[in-house]
């Protein structure tokens, strides 16, 4: 309980600096002979295995830094994709799962909803990446074959009825695996970035913390340089 308190504490006095310091990472031109453009401008297709992103507070604890970051940031998994040149349509158009939190009953806690969906109520409402984010979303796309792209989803998938909480841990296979034991990977609580990254984990073996820190954040999500943009494959772009 003492770090649990510690840590809110820590997040609760990051969120008041992030008030107080400018950021200065968007003055930075991000740029290394491993890749070429750090993020590429717009999107027009979302394909089932993406993931959509918003960086988060770079004051978080253990962060990894993007410019532009507020909050906690989010994270979701696209299970069915979509084509479309205006961007509410298409993610209007595109599936996702994601880990919410939100004041909504368990079963809409890890959910399927369309990427962009307007309602009343908080459990079928996602404006998680409406246009009031443009030029600060993400679109992270992993350069491996559908069939794996396809069993990241289906471990996504299996977690829904599951909860939501920032106090879920991630699962590595050294801490967790048993001899014979599949499931070393399932959670029984869950973030929205931890959802996405836990997924990835189970069903490649891919580690997309960069930093390997006791959470894992949207930004270091958006950090991992498995979405370089390299020979031609778009690994990550901005939209």
């Amino acid at each position: 309980m003492h770090y649990r308190s510690c840590f809110f504490i820590a997040i609760i006095l990051a969120v008041f600096l992030q008030a107080c310091v400018t950021d200065h990472t968007s003055d930075m031109t991000v740029v290394s002979v491993t890749h070429e453009v750090w993020a590429v401008d717009g999107i027009d297709e979302l394909l089932p295995g993406d993931i959509l992103v918003r960086p988060n507070l770079n004051l978080l604890p253990g962060t990894a830094p993007v410019a532009n970051g507020m909050n906690f940031g989010h994270a979701a998994l696209v299970v069915r994709g979509y084509k479309h040149a205006n961007p509410d349509s298409l993610l209007a158009g595109a599936l996702i799962i994601e880990s919410i939190a939100k004041d909504v009953p368990v079963e809409f806690q890890v959910r399927q909803i369309a990427a962009l969906a307007h309602h009343k109520l908080d459990a079928f409402n996602n404006v998680n990446f409406d246009n009031t984010k443009a030029g600060n979303r993400f679109r992270l796309r992993l350069n491996l074959p559908q069939i794996q792209l396809d069993s990241v989803i289906q471990f996504a998938v299996k977690q829904q009825g599951d909860q939501s909480s920032w106090n879920a841990a991630k699962r590595l296979p050294a801490d967790y695996q048993q001899p014979g034991n599949e499931s070393w990977a399932d959670n029984s609580n869950w973030y929205c970035s931890l959802l996405v990254w836990q997924s990835v984990l189970a069903a490649t073996g891919i580690d997309l913390d960069p930093n390997g820190g006791y959470m894992v954040y949207p930004n270091d999500l958006i950090s991992s340089p498995y979405f370089f943009n390299n020979g031609g494959h778009t690994g990550r772009a901005k939209f």
